[in-house]
């Protein structure tokens, strides 16, 4: 036995390894974020390629242990070429470094090919298949436990039926002065002014005196309880902290899930509320929601979810023509090809090959599409000229990296690497288009509407220490509009979690209690969001 896996182990089978666990590296670090079956896929193409040129380049070197060498670095620079460029930045032209990348790496092969020894190459042979093999059990790892712990590949979708806030709503009631309309706009990543002033040295005053012209009241103070989207959002729709998950599926599902059958819609419904759902590709759609819109460039897509198929209809002025979908992923997953692209020596053609051979005009927007934030701001004002009172959950990813739009609004080539004035000339523009969402909100309402425009979270993609970089994070934008003879003092500290509480006590005479001002960390993030750190005592009422 012994004898025979040495015999594997003398044959260069690491460079397919190689070859797919960047690809599963990088599926393991979005595990819930990117649809699974692409990964696969794209495992699927690299082993075939890999495969073809070692076929192909054995015929000419006739060594398989120096060709396997020769193709792995090939397969490493492909693979690793577009993160290393955005980590080191040198050269900061993409087109330089991937023109010098391919011509450095084609000089170290004719060197290989004449210099390296075949019987060193296949004495190291063994030891290379190990270190791939060990390396590729970690992400093979969290996948796999991630599929069995989490039922991460089955469908959310019956969990509602599990959910305690999913309820039969109340007969629909009209927009009053007693039920006014209820817009949450949600700008990702959206700081305050003086985080602004901080960060980038941007006076975003102008934007708030805007605001505070047309009735808003801005609340400087304001904290985020978590820095992560999923985890902000759920803890504000829901009035409650999260530190786990109860449900069997994924702890992004389950958040996903506490967003869009939240607490906030479900009391609002019962009410009379009309619940809107605009998605923004981050959350899924909710059998109880009234109306769900989504975006995509054939027009908006007009959803309806039942507990076994999810049928939509595309809007673009003519008759509607409706499907069925069968895979509700769609909605809120993204395409894990364009990611895995963006990593590689194609990084500087992946937006081309994405709209030439990936683009489905018919399918929602990707999350940071330029389109579906215009899209979604032009649908709000629809919202506010319907006669039924509506609690409407608007979620725009702006001003989130990547930065998509110059000063003028023209789209330009995703940057996650940003200088300042590309973040403020983007901030310029986005603003702008706040207003006009925010203008038709009101020009459009039978009667004054509550609007809350209050970010999940600051900043993210900042330099500084831990410290100041943390404060930034929990310190989003907020404003909020009330109609007249309503007001809210908003206490100090304030964190968003007493978002809801304050506005229903206020609004509706209810009497919520406030919930404790907590701040919490989760190191990891989306990979393991309930791992959290209670910075309470750090970071609240500081900044």
């Amino acid at each position: 036995m012994f004898d025979k896996l040495r015999s594997v182990l003398k044959q260069p089978f690491y460079v397919w390894l190689l070859g797919i666990y960047p690809i599963l590296h990088l599926y393991s670090e979005n595990l819930g974020l990117v649809k699974d079956r692409e990964a696969l896929y794209v495992c699927g193409v690299m082993l075939a390629a890999t495969t073809s040129a070692f076929l192909v380049a054995n015929r000419v070197i006739r060594c398989r242990y120096k060709t396997a060498f020769m193709l792995g670095i090939c397969s490493l620079v492909f693979s690793l070429s577009g993160h290393v460029y955005v980590q080191i930045f040198i050269p900061r032209s993409l087109f330089v470094w991937t023109l010098l990348l391919p011509t450095a790496l084609a000089i170290l092969l004719v060197i290989l090919r004449r210099r390296a020894s075949s019987q060193v190459l296949a004495s190291v042979t063994p030891t290379l298949n190990l270190i791939l093999l060990i390396l590729l059990a970690i992400p093979v790892t969290d996948i796999a436990s991630s599929y069995v712990s989490k039922s991460i590949n089955l469908q959310p979708i019956s969990a509602f039926g599990k959910s305690s806030t999913a309820q039969n709503a109340s007969p629909k009631v009209y927009d009053s002065k007693s039920h006014p309309d209820i817009y949450y706009i949600i700008p990702d990543g959206y700081p305050n002014d003086s985080s602004l002033q901080k960060v980038i040295s941007y006076d975003n005053m102008a934007f708030s005196k805007a605001l505070e012209d047309r009735g808003f009241i801005v609340v400087d103070h304001a904290q985020s309880n978590y820095w992560a989207t999923l985890l902000s959002l759920a803890s504000t729709l829901n009035m409650q902290y999260f530190d786990n998950n109860p449900l069997p599926t994924s702890d992004l599902d389950f958040l996903r899930l506490s967003i869009t059958d939240n607490k906030v819609a479900s009391q609002l419904q019962k009410n009379g509320y009309t619940y809107v759902q605009l998605l923004s590709g981050l959350w899924m759609p909710n059998p109880s929601a009234d109306i769900i819109r989504d975006f995509a460039p054939d027009g908006t897509i007009e959803i309806e979810v039942s507990q076994s198929d999810y049928t939509t209809a595309i809007d673009t002025g003519l008759p509607k023509k409706w499907r069925t979908i069968p895979i509700l992923e769609n909605y809120y997953k993204q395409p894990f090809l364009p990611l895995y692209l963006e990593t590689t020596l194609l990084r500087i053609v992946s937006t081309r090959l994405n709209g030439l051979f990936f683009q489905d005009d018919s399918e929602p927007y990707s999350l940071f599409a330029p389109g579906r934030f215009l899209d979604t701001v032009d649908e709000v004002g629809s919202i506010a000229r319907m006669p039924e009172a509506t609690f409407t959950i608007v979620h725009l990813t702006k001003p989130h990296l990547p930065i998509v739009f110059d000063e003028n609004g023209n789209f330009v080539e995703d940057n996650w690497q940003p200088d300042n004035s590309e973040i403020i000339a983007q901030l310029n523009f986005i603003n702008l288009m706040f207003l006009k969402m925010i203008d038709s909100i009101l020009e459009e309402s039978r009667n004054p509407p509550v609007i809350v425009f209050q970010a999940d979270h600051g900043f993210l993609h900042i330099p500084g220490d831990k410290d100041f970089v943390s404060l930034i994070q929990f310190a989003p934008y907020a404003a909020y509009h009330l109609p007249e003879g309503h007001s809210i003092s908003f206490p100090k500290p304030f964190t968003l979690i007493n978002t809801f509480p304050l506005l229903f006590n206020e609004i509706f005479e209810t009497d919520y209690e406030l919930r404790d001002n907590r701040l919490f960390e989760p190191p990891l993030v989306y990979k393991a969001p309930f791992e959290q750190e209670d910075v309470t005592a750090r970071y609240l009422g500081k900044g």
